[in-house]
């Protein structure tokens, strides 16, 4: 019996709790219909949209024109959906920044003044269009010379696109699949280029970005070729110069040369000549210093030599690296050879020896000689004659007659000096010239004075003499 009773208790406990909770619900919702105004609230929702890289909202909700305002704590938006990557958008109040299909629900859950109204939208966050006449690299397209049409790598170093955003310089690549050349060689026809093959978008933010082919105005969904402005530089090369050994000509000019190109700079099949125009001048010495003396040296050159193509090598596609050259080995300058001939010399016995007159003969590469030394040079030194000082003829020898950049060798000096007795003076030399040891001046023997005064006297003598013995030869005749 006072389990029965307990039970009924409850029973009615529950009853009361639940008839209690039923009343006030329905008291609130009459409280808030009775609370709630007539005015609607306007929703805006934003058509599909370009990704700018940060958080979008897409839906915002309004008063009515010229109505109150409305509860911002009134206001929820919320966003769900698909991002272009295939992540999902979990129901989130934050706005999204990917790009993707985004469901907004917008709603204003009501208030004195405005109803409670909700709505829905589905809007696209959709990604950039990259042009491709705006893709770029860090540096220009450039390689130097090397016979194929292939770009390497390096070249393409910082390739990218003036339309992704600066946020996601870093987090956006650009993959190809293969790159090359239009054109091999370093001036074709038309202009160069180099074009990408199936150019994709990698990255954290790669999937924010598409390209857009501009001339068909296709939308790639993987990928796309893209052209990009390049050029080839010419191939530097190393022009070699080879001399030859001379024979001392009074100059430091390297007369007989070869040029050539270093082989090892050419590629394999391809082969180049080199010739030197009328200004090329080559020579002996050092970088700064021309010599044109006897002795060993490398040869050099500045300027003035140009390159050709051979067997259809195109010349343009190569350029001199080195328009100063030298020779990897020295040649020498040996003495030239000449003859020196002495002249005839004499002198009184007793006087101081004359110069020793000599002339000089170059020797020809031909069959002939050509007078003198080259250019403004000198002999230094002197001839020398055999010792004596008694009457009679002697030799004449080199002595310490020299220019090292001359071979000498004398010839005809034998009794080419003479001593004389001085008692032959007036026989030998009497009116007639003789060398002074080559002065070349000439010189007469002094003639006796004539005894003009005495003769006139003695022929007043004579004349007077005989007018005197005539009158007296006269006086005795009367």
């Amino acid at each position: 019996m006072k389990k029965t009773n307990s039970i009924r208790l409850f029973l009615c406990l529950v009853l009361t709790i639940v008839l209690n909770a039923t009343c006030f619900y329905i008291s609130v919702l009459a409280e808030n219909q009775t609370e709630q105004g007539s005015l609607r609230p306007v929703i805006l929702f934003s058509s599909d949209i370009v990704y700018n890289g940060g958080p979008q909202v897409l839906a915002t909700v309004n008063p009515v024109a010229e109505g109150p305002d409305l509860d911002s704590e009134l206001i929820e938006i919320t966003y769900k959906g698909i991002q272009a990557n295939g992540e999902i958008y979990p129901l989130s109040t934050n706005p999204p920044s990917e790009v993707g299909t985004y469901q907004v629900f917008a709603v204003y859950r009501g208030d004195e003044a405005y109803a409670k109204i909700e709505d829905k939208k589905e809007i696209k966050i959709t990604p950039i269009e990259l042009k491709t006449s705006e893709f770029i690299t860090e540096k220009p397209i450039t390689k130097i010379y090397d016979g194929n049409i292939i770009v390497p790598e390096i070249a393409l170093k910082g390739l990218g696109n003036r339309g992704v955003i600066a946020a996601d310089i870093d987090k956006v690549a650009f993959d190809y699949a293969s790159a090359s050349f239009l054109f091999k060689d370093v001036k074709p026809t038309n202009s160069n280029l180099v074009v990408l093959k199936e150019v994709t978008i990698s990255g954290d933010k790669g999937n924010n970005y598409l390209i857009v082919d501009e001339i068909t105005e296709t939308k790639p969904l993987v990928s796309i070729n893209v052209s990009l402005v390049a050029s080839i530089l010419p191939k530097p090369v190393e022009v070699l110069l080879a001399g030859q050994n001379k024979v001392y000509d009074g100059t430091p000019n390297l007369n007989e040369y070869q040029l050539s190109v270093n082989k090892t700079d050419l590629i394999k099949g391809e082969e180049l000549g080199v010739f030197g125009a009328a200004d090329f001048y080559p020579y002996y010495g050092e970088i700064n210093t021309r010599q044109k003396d006897v002795g060993k040296y490398y040869v050099w050159a500045s300027g003035g030599f140009y390159l050709y193509g051979i067997d259809g090598t195109k010349t343009e596609n190569y350029i001199i690296n080195n328009q100063t050259i030298i020779s990897k080995e020295k040649y020498s300058i040996t003495p030239a050879a000449i003859t020196v001939i002495p002249g005839y010399v004499s002198k009184i016995q007793g006087e101081a020896d004359p110069a020793l007159t000599y002339t000089v003969w170059q020797e020809d590469s031909g069959d002939g000689f050509n007078k003198g030394l080259y250019a403004d040079d000198v002999m230094f030194g002197s001839l020398e004659r055999e010792a004596g000082e008694a009457v009679g003829t002697y030799d004449v020898f080199l002595g310490s007659l020299d220019n090292p950049n001359y071979h000498l060798k004398l010839a005809d000096g034998a009794n080419k000096f003479e001593i004389i007795k001085k008692e032959d003076k007036v026989a030998v030399y009497g009116g007639n010239e003789y060398s002074d040891g080559g002065s070349g001046a000439a010189e007469k023997e002094e003639a006796l004075p004539i005894p003009y005064m005495g003769i006139a006297l003695l022929l007043l003598l004579l004349i007077a003499g005989a007018i005197f013995f005539g009158k007296n030869r006269l006086t005795k005749m009367d």
